[in-house]
């Protein structure tokens, strides 16, 4: 499925790029009829793959920062003090970044 935008005339693109339309009443040399600019559109095109993007943008805009179906147990587990982390376990995470880290630098 494509998209169109349509009557987007050449006589406004020409003013946003700074170009003038020809004039037209202008005489040419072989006799032929100049077809004013602002008689003529031109059609911009989406294609599927381009729409599926914006959707999936426009989703991610609307999806919360913070999903709190996953941080409301932790924060009351935080707060009534229930909640404990392991120091080996921090320390083991902390190291293993390193690692990590020193390995994709070399």
């Amino acid at each position: 499925m494509v998209t169109r935008i349509k009557s987007v005339t050449v006589g406004k693109l020409g003013r946003i790029s700074g170009q003038r339309a020809p004039k037209s009443g202008s005489s040419g040399s072989s006799g032929s009829t100049v077809v004013s600019s602002a008689n003529r559109s031109d059609d911009v095109v989406f294609s599927s793959d381009a729409r599926v993007i914006g959707r999936a943008d426009e989703t991610v805009g609307q999806a919360p920062d913070i999903r709190m179906e996953l941080v409301g147990p932790i924060r009351e587990a935080v707060m009534s003090g229930r909640y404990h982390v392991s120091s080996l376990d921090v320390a083991d995470k902390i190291l293993r970044q390193v690692l990590m880290d020193r390995k994709k630098s070399m």
